[in-house]
């Protein structure tokens, strides 16, 4: 049985992330054949996606890089916080980048073997992505802007609310 995943030597892939971006009517910048940047407009901020082939290790680095910084008196609760969080979830981990001190989230999706993401498998990471920054983006600027600690913040995450008011 043919494993219709491998790649097609004519495609590259970050093909597949580019042409999901096209249909979506995203933003999106791809000025290197191993680079792709992707931007997406949520409703508590902007994201720029970055998406990076490595050829050696056959796998894409993903990099969400947030629409803020952190400054220097609260990278430490800042850090305190990224801890807490990663500890929350299952796919991915937030960072702090800390050339520019802003907050990150990143991925890997290793495609060993010569494989190609499916478009379903892009669709599912994207959304994937864009739902653990939604959902940690307001814990961060509580932290950084709100001058509140870690555990207030993730308290604040993790409030479900029912229904709309």
């Amino acid at each position: 049985m043919e494993n219709i995943l491998y790649l097609d030597h004519n495609e590259h892939p970050l093909d597949i992330i580019e042409n999901l971006a096209e249909t979506e009517n995203y933003s999106f910048s791809r000025a290197l054949k191993n680079e792709l940047d992707l931007w997406i407009s949520s409703k508590n901020s902007n994201f720029r996606i970055n998406f990076n082939w490595n050829e050696t290790l056959e796998g894409i680095h993903i990099a969400v890089f947030f629409d803020t910084k952190i400054p220097d008196h609260r990278i430490n609760e800042v850090t305190k916080l990224t801890i807490k969080i990663n500890q929350l979830i299952w796919l991915g981990h937030f960072d702090i980048w800390t050339n520019e001190q802003i907050p990150v989230f990143r991925y890997n999706l290793l495609l060993a073997g010569g494989l190609l993401p499916t478009n379903k498998q892009s669709n599912a990471l994207l959304n994937h992505i864009v739902e653990a920054c939604e959902k940690y983006y307001p814990s961060f600027q509580y932290v950084i802007w709100g001058g509140n600690d870690a555990d207030e913040a993730i308290k604040n995450a993790i409030f479900t609310t029912i229904g709309e008011s």
